[in-house]
């Protein structure tokens, strides 16, 4: 008998989305599937959806807003499946999905998390890179991962039992959960695209709420990045490097962008040309940012 996958979605808000994630779960060709959905709303908006529904979905109504982390903790909670598959309410499994992760799964022990590639709203779409397969922690440390993400992953329950609750941050909150779940098993892969993503529906993950998640994670997982300097200091850089050009779109001259880029110079081993010359540029705002990096361009390609 095949071992039952419990699928969890959690919701908020959305609906007109909600349904279509509903069908493509219910139209996967493997059983046994649980499926429990997750409305986090805080006022139970998505009830008259679910209701539609009935003894095919099990309903679990938040009396409160808790964020994505808090939901899908409640979620595992409520599941009984041997393997969980999440998914946002924004997101959908393509044909196949569950049968051909599954295989992943059980064909190999070592294996607790099996993923797939993703296409997004916008066509772009990606297989899953043969380096994102095996012993992935410093990958995962470094935000390195996609198309590897909660909507792309089938995990064993048990890692899951290990990791909950959930961590809630800002943004990042699947980077965390693959950090927790790098540090405990293997991952794998079916090459195929499986998963369809809605960016277009993905606030969350970006600009400065991106930026202070992905700090939020490392001040949480300093247990661990404690183990990796070099790779803490590489991300860093990185990511005060991003925040300063994110300010500068917001302003055209700020201390503030100023100060990020000093950060990725102080961090940054590697790149040091990189950080430096954008500290220096920054000196004159947006125009001598836009031109330095204008000239780097010019560079590499004559390179």
């Amino acid at each position: 008998m095949n071992p039952l996958i419990s699928v969890v979605i959690t919701t908020y808000y959305r609906n007109e989305l909600l349904e279509e994630a509903i069908e493509s779960v219910l139209a996967q060709d493997y059983e046994p599937v649980e499926l429990v959905v997750v409305d986090d709303s805080g006022e139970g908006n998505a009830e008259p959806v679910l209701d539609r529904y009935g003894d095919e979905v099990t309903s679990v109504i938040r009396d409160r807003n808790g964020g994505c982390s808090v939901a899908r903790t409640d979620g595992i909670e409520r599941s009984t499946g041997e393997y969980v598959h999440f998914l946002d309410d924004d997101d959908l499994f393509l044909e196949g999905k569950l049968s051909k992760t599954v295989d992943v799964l059980v064909d190999d022990p070592d294996v607790g998390v099996a993923y797939s590639g993703v296409r997004q709203d916008n066509g772009w779409q990606r297989r899953p890179p043969p380096e994102m397969s095996g012993d992935v922690l410093e990958r995962t440390l470094r935000f390195e991962t996609f198309p590897c993400y909660t909507g792309s992953m089938l995990i064993e329950r048990d890692l899951l039992a290990e990791t909950i609750p959930l961590a809630q941050f800002t943004a990042a909150n699947d980077s965390d959960l693959m950090i927790q779940l790098a540090r405990r098993t293997r991952f794998d892969y079916v090459d195929e695209v499986l998963t369809f993503n809605r960016r277009s529906e993905s606030r969350t993950w970006t600009g400065l709420n991106k930026i202070e998640g992905m700090k939020q994670v490392i001040d949480a997982r300093s247990d661990v990045y404690d183990r990796y300097p070099e790779i803490r200091r590489a991300v860093l850089a990185e990511i005060y490097y991003k925040e300063g050009h994110i300010r500068l779109r917001e302003d055209r001259w700020t201390t503030e962008a100023i100060a990020c880029f000093a950060r990725a110079a102080r961090s940054g081993t590697e790149n040091r040309l990189k950080y430096g010359g954008a500290l220096i540029a920054s000196l004159f705002g947006r125009p001598g940012v836009k031109t330095a990096a204008n000239a780097r361009d010019a560079v590499g390609k004559l390179t």
